[in-house]
């Protein structure tokens, strides 16, 4: 089942399509459904991706803005 991303609005659209589709990836060997968000941190020095699922999965992952969709892909 793919992560289905919910919101990307913080992140420059330069860089949307190519996280989005990384993350989109990361999820295709998973067997639930699972909500996903990438967005900037407070300080907009990095950007992290957010995994929920209910009731009890919430994890959030930060990564450099230098970080390619490999990085992504393979730390997601």
């Amino acid at each position: 089942m793919p992560i289905s991303i919910y919101d990307s609005e913080t992140i420059p659209q330069d860089r949307r399509p190519e996280l989005e589709a990384a993350v989109v990836a990361a999820g295709r060997h998973l067997s639930k459904r699972f909500e996903g968000w990438i967005v900037a941190t407070q300080d907009r020095r990095k950007f992290a991706v957010r995994i929920t699922s209910s009731p009890n999965v919430d994890i959030i992952v930060p990564f450099d803005w230098n970080a390619t969709t490999v990085e992504v892909t393979e730390q997601v």
